[in-house]
């Protein structure tokens, strides 16, 4: 591990928290829970934005609905085929705990996301292994805001999208930084039910997904 990344794994989720802010402020957005959130008064807009320590909490693998469904698929790749398939997509959902998405069945991105993440940890999937990725997807259009899955497995780091917005993809479609190289404009930060930390342009130049928490 380099000394850039121990300095991050340093930083406390206060700090981390005012950088999640600026971030938003930034970019134009910010991720809304159904639970606590801040307001943030810019001046051009009124904004809702998510503290890290609440993203990472929406991530339950231990919640006894997410612990029945994993045992109920038993692999990572029938957990990505549930999450793509059997969950509708619906950008107008807030982000929701794992559990209170699958009752949902339907989800934003980032909700997807969560589900799947929640899946992967209780599944067995260490913290290192696997987390989401928030950035800004590219289309012809203009760019929206996206949230995506890194998955340590067998040796390789897969990019795994379950949502339909830009295709309908297979559970290792995407190996390296592909899908980030065909889709998407930036990446800002990743996160699981462990830890969060920003995607500095040193880890967009590994070429080989981000390092791992």
């Amino acid at each position: 591990m380099n000394r850039p990344q121990k300095f991050l794994q340093r930083l406390d989720y206060r700090w981390l928290a005012v950088v999640a802010a600026a971030l938003a402020l930034a970019f134009g957005g910010g991720y809304v829970s159904g639970k606590r959130s801040w307001h943030v008064h810019g001046s051009f807009h009124d904004m809702i934005v998510n503290n890290p320590r609440e993203l990472s909490a929406l991530i339950t693998p231990r919640d006894k609905r997410i612990r029945t469904l994993a045992a109920s698929l038993k692999s990572y790749e029938n957990a990505h085929l549930y999450v793509r398939d059997r969950i509708a997509d619906d950008p107008s959902i807030p982000a929701l705990p794992a559990g209170d998405i699958i009752d949902e069945g339907r989800a934003s991105c980032l909700g997807k996301a969560i589900v799947l993440c929640s899946l992967y940890r209780a599944l067995g999937k260490p913290a290192s292994d696997v987390r989401i990725v928030i950035g800004e997807a590219d289309l012809p259009t203009g760019g929206f805001d996206h949230a995506w899955i890194e998955l340590e497995y067998d040796g390789q780091c897969l990019q795994q999208d379950t949502t339909n917005i830009l295709g309908h993809f297979a559970f290792a479609q995407f190996k390296g930084t592909n899908y980030v190289e065909t889709f998407i404009r930036d990446e800002e930060f990743v996160v699981n039910d462990k830890s969060f930390a920003l995607v500095s342009q040193l880890n967009r130049l590994k070429g080989t997904g981000h390092p791992r928490f």
